[in-house]
C-alpha cells in the first residue's frame, strides 16, 4: 500500500492490553493475585474490557477556581480530544484484522504499537512478581496479535525496572521475534532511567538490536515529571508534563553515556512533541560545558552530537504544524523526526491524521523521510517493505 506514492510508518500507536484479553496468557498464580486489585478494576462502558486504575490522578480543578471538582468521573475526565468524522474500531485493540482495516482507511502501512497508558498501574503494586507476570502475558499476547501481519504490526518488550534479571530474560526470550522492534522500561515514579542497576537492560537491548523507546505518561503511573505538581489542572498537566518527560528521559540516557557504551544503540522519544528539541539541545549543550561535574567524566561528546548522530529519533505531534516542524528540521536535520498519530487514543485525529500531514507544503524527499525512512532506521528490526 502507498498513500499518494508514499509508504507510511506510524511510529507511535497504542494497543490494549485489556486484562480480560490477556487472561488466556496469565498464569493461575497471577490470576489469583489480581483478586487483591479488585477495588481498582474497571470495565469499559461500551466494550466491557477490563483495566485497572491504581494510581490514577484526576486533575479536576478548573483554573481560577479554589478547589477541584469532586464529582465522580472516569479516566481522563474533561479531555475531549479533536472532533472526528469517524472513531477507531473499539475492537481493533483485540482483533488485529480490525486494526488493519482502520490502517487501510487512513492509508497507513505499518504501526509500532505500545501498551495504552493505564498499563503503568502495575508499577504501583508491592508485588513485583505480579507486575512481571503482566508483562510476560503481554509479550505472549503480542506474539499472537502481531503474528498474522508481521510486516505491518510490531511492538516493544516491556521491562520491569524492579526486576532487571527477569526483564533481561524476557529480552532474551522475545528479542529475535518478528514483532519485537524495541523495548520500553517501566520505572516507578522517581526512579531514574540512568540508574546503573538498569545497565543489563540497555546491554540486552543493544545485543538484540532493539530500539529504546521513551514514552511519556499522563494521569496514570509512572507519572510524567510535573505530573504531581500542576495544581490539579489537566490543561497545565497535559501541556507541560509530556514535553518535560521527553526532555528529561532522553537527556538522562544521553548524558549517562549509554550511546558511548553501545555505539549502535538507538534511542527514540515518543508522544512528547518535537518543537522543543532545538531549544533543549542548545540548553543541555550549554550545561555540558558549565556543569560537567554532574555528568560522567568519560562522556565523549556533547549532547547535540549524539542527537545528530543518526541514532536518535523523535516522533512528531501533528498539531505542532508545518512551520514549527520545518524550523526544527532546519536546525537539527532531516534524519530525526518520524510521523506519528497516537492511534487510537482520543488525542489522535483518526481518520484524518494522514490527511493533515499531507497538506503540509514540504518537499517530497523530506515527506518521505518523516513518513517512512526515519522510522525504518529507528525500528531497524522491523521487516517491512
Amino acid at each position: 500500500m502507498a498513500r499518494d506514492g508514499f509508504k507510511i510508518f506510524d511510529s507511535d500507536t497504542h494497543v490494549g492490553p485489556f486484562v480480560d484479553v490477556l487472561d488466556p496468557y496469565l498464569s493461575t498464580e497471577a490470576k489469583q493475585k489480581l483478586a487483591d486489585w479488585e477495588e481498582f478494576k474497571t470495565a469499559h462502558h461500551k466494550t466491557g474490557h477490563v483495566t485497572y486504575t491504581k494510581g490514577q490522578r484526576k486533575y479536576r480543578r478548573r483554573l481560577g477556581t479554589a478547589a477541584a471538582d469532586e464529582t465522580p468521573a472516569g479516566y481522563m475526565a474533561g479531555f475531549t480530544g479533536p472532533k472526528r468524522t469517524r472513531n477507531p474500531n473499539p475492537e481493533g485493540d483485540t482483533d488485529p484484522a480490525l486494526r488493519i482495516a482502520d490502517m487501510d482507511i487512513e492509508g497507513v502501512d505499518v504501526n509500532l504499537t505500545l501498551p495504552s497508558g493505564w498499563f503503568g498501574t502495575w508499577t504501583t503494586g508491592d508485588d513485583v512478581s505480579l507486575e512481571q507476570a503482566m508483562y510476560k502475558a503481554y509479550h505472549r499476547w503480542m506474539d499472537a496479535y502481531c503474528g498474522p501481519y508481521p510486516d505491518r504490526l510490531g511492538g516493544v518488550i516491556l521491562c520491569c525496572a524492579r526486576d532487571v534479571p527477569g526483564s533481561v530474560a524476557e529480552i532474551e526470550k522475545w528479542g529475535k521475534s518478528a514483532w519485537a522492534w524495541g523495548i520500553l522500561v517501566y520505572a516507578p515514579y522517581g526512579s531514574p532511567l540512568d540508574h546503573p542497576d538498569l545497565e543489563p537492560i540497555w546491554k540486552a537491548a543493544a545485543d538484540h538490536d532493539l530500539s529504546i523507546t521513551l514514552h511519556t505518561f499522563t494521569v496514570m503511573p509512572p507519572y510524567a515529571p510535573g505530573g504531581l505538581d500542576n495544581w490539579e489542572n489537566l490543561w497545565l498537566q497535559r501541556s507541560a508534563a509530556h514535553p518535560w518527560c521527553g526532555m528529561r528521559n532522553m537527556a538522562s540516557l544521553i548524558g549517562s553515556g549509554v550511546m558511548d557504551r553501545y555505539p549502535d544503540i538507538r534511542i527514540g522519544t515518543l508522544e512528547a512533541g518535537h518543537g522543543w528539541l532545538p531549544f533543549w539541545m542548545a540548553r543541555i549543550d550549554e550545561h555540558y560545558d558549565t556543569i560537567r561535574a554532574a555528568l560522567p567524566p568519560e562522556l565523549k561528546h556533547k549532547p547535540s552530537d549524539y542527537i545528530r548522530s543518526g541514532r536518535y529519533f523523535q516522533s512528531i505531534e501533528i498539531p505542532e504544524g508545518q512551520a514549527l516542524t520545518q524550523s526544527v528540521i532546519d536546525l537539527v536535520g532531516e534524519g530525526i523526526l518520524m510521523y506519528a498519530s497516537d492511534y487510537p487514543h482520543s488525542e489522535s485525529h483518526f481518520p484524518e491524521s494522514v490527511d493533515l500531514f499531507m497538506k503540509w507544503e514540504i518537499s517530497d524527499d523530506l515527506r518521505r523521510k518523516i513518513l517512512w525512512d526515519n522510522a525504518v532506521k529507528f525500528y531497524a528490526r522491523a521487516e517491512v517493505q
